[in-house]
């Protein structure tokens, strides 16, 4: 996996804009953030991105992997304050 670029949210390409946004708030990938993910990108098309915001560290370490294996391409990510976006591709 190539890793994701990181730029400041208020530079976020247009390429980027997201069909949806799923706030994780301060949900990890163990408890709960995966399901509420899952549950946004059905309803999205493949191809289009899902933004995913979180202010929990460690899913900068497991939503990478997650993506690699669920086929959903990680995209691009953003900082802003203790706010990380992750946009993701939907892949299938």
């Amino acid at each position: 996996m190539t890793p994701a670029a990181q730029t400041p949210a208020a530079q976020t390409p247009a390429a980027q804009t997201p069909a949806a946004v799923c706030d994780g708030g301060t949900l990890d990938c163990g408890g709960g953030l995966l399901i509420a993910i899952r549950r946004a990108l059905s309803g999205i098309a493949v191809g289009e991105i899902l933004e995913i915001r979180s202010q929990v560290p460690s899913v900068a370490i497991d939503l990478p992997a997650w993506c690699d294996l669920a086929g959903h391409p990680l995209e691009q990510v953003a900082r802003s304050g203790p706010v990380a976006s992750y946009f993701v591709r939907r892949g299938r």
